[in-house]
């Protein structure tokens, strides 16, 4: 008996190890043709039927890999090729998959720290040709914005002001440098140009606003963890609004230079489907004083740039003119392989403000209630991208009451307007 049990037993385990080497051999082969057909959706069934069978190797992670990265699924990429990493230690080829999924969604921080942690002996012959940290990124660009204007002349009394702003006119040009994996540098210079009528105490009647700005924009970041980074950052602003100050004992008058700053601190978070940041500054702008605090939240629902969300705020208290706050909503996604679309809208009441990590500066007494706006970016080719965004502004202007810190006679300015910028992508 008890060897007819035992013959019973082996006979059982026996056919169980065929039957499960049959149905190894069968999902093989099933991800094997899904794999070579580009079935992603298919294959992930049969791999998942594959691993909650505890069957685990190789190349079905790399065919699984391989698909998710050309079906831009760069999350679920990076996991298979991790994973294969650990099957296999003659892979040569998903570190390579595993840098460009980092690349490709946009978290090019990561990829580069990715690939400092990989040993010059095990990358292969692709990643060794990728170039050390330096200049990456070059641009330039330029604005032009053109408001309707009002009929409205103000009476002046006291220490007043009004600006009516007729035309803008902008140029900016840098650059973005990698000084080595974890530290990056922006810097950028741009001028900005505004003409109009201006109405103050010594000009009750008007004079011509021949407004022109020159700043200075520099950020330094460093990539402490993967995904997790911190910022500094400056803007200097020199401007002349074309008023002339008397040369005395020469008889001669010169432009009347001023400058303003904002100086402040970032940090931010990049994930696959979730990133954001937040940032603190302080200016100085038109003799007050304002602390401002800013955010904002990306949504990514497919870990790629083919569809993003981004909500953002901004709120600062100013010495003299109070609280004031902006909010903005944006959508991108990608039209076509080389056409991205953005499109957003910004809304509130600031003024003597900065955004984006003290890029955009508007140290104007002009409130732009409303902004609605597109961005067509274009990519010409592997190095070269252009981005084109008109966009429509509803602003208030007031006559601004510098004794008593307030603002009324309410008036409202349309604006239209273009910008323009070139990127040459160095790697």
């Amino acid at each position: 008996m008890r060897k007819y049990l035992t013959t019973t037993a082996l006979l059982l385990t026996l056919s169980v190890a065929v039957f499960a080497q049959d149905d190894f051999v069968s999902l093989d082969k099933q991800s094997y043709d899904c794999y070579m057909r580009g079935d992603y959706k298919n294959l992930k069934k049969v791999g998942n039927k594959l691993l909650a069978k505890g069957i685990d190797y190789y190349y079905l992670r790399m065919r699984l890999g391989i698909l998710a990265y050309n079906n831009q699924r760069y999350p679920s990429a990076v996991r298979h090729f991790k994973r294969a990493l650990d099957l296999s230690l003659m892979d040569t080829i998903s570190q390579e998959y595993i840098y460009y999924s980092y690349l490709f969604s946009g978290r090019d921080a990561d990829a580069n720290l990715y690939l400092e942690s990989i040993p010059w002996d095990k990358r292969n012959s692709t990643l060794q040709s990728i170039a050390k940290p330096g200049i990456v990124d070059l641009f330039a660009g330029g604005s032009i914005t053109a408001y309707n204007g009002t009929s409205y002349i103000p009476s002046i009394v006291s220490n007043q002001y009004y600006e009516d702003v007729k035309d803008g006119l902008g140029f900016s040009a840098g650059l973005a440098s990698y000084f080595s994996s974890r530290l990056k540098a922006d810097f950028v210079y741009s001028r900005y140009q505004k003409s109009g009528t201006v109405y103050t105490s010594q000009s009750p009647a008007g004079r011509n606003l021949d407004f022109a700005q020159n700043q200075v924009y520099a950020k330094l970041t460093e990539y402490i963890f993967p995904g997790w980074a911190i910022s500094g950052f400056g803007h200097l602003a020199l401007y002349s609004d074309g008023r002339s100050v008397s040369q005395q004992g020469n008889g001669r008058s010169s432009k009347q230079t001023k400058t303003e700053y904002i100086g402040g601190v970032g940090l931010s978070k990049s994930g696959w489907k979730v990133r954001g940041g937040a940032n603190v500054s302080f200016s100085n702008f038109s003799g007050s004083s304002q602390t401002r605090g800013e955010g904002y939240l990306t949504y990514l629902p497919f870990g790629n740039l083919n569809f993003y969300l981004t909500s953002g705020g901004m709120y600062q208290t100013d010495k003299h003119w109070g609280n004031s706050y902006q909010v903005n909503q944006e959508v991108g996604f990608k039209v076509f392989k080389f056409l991205w679309l953005e499109l957003g809208v910004v809304g509130g009441d600031a003024f003597l403000y900065a955004r984006n990590q003290g890029l955009a500066m508007n140290n104007s007494f002009q409130v732009p209630t409303t902004t609605a706006y597109s961005n067509l970016i274009v990519l010409l080719g592997k190095h070269v991208s252009v981005n084109l965004s008109p966009y429509y502004s509803e602003n208030n202007l007031y006559l601004w009451n510098f004794d008593t810190y307030s603002k009324t006679d309410r008036q409202a300015v349309n604006a239209f307007g273009c910008s323009f910028k070139l990127t040459y992508k160095i790697r």
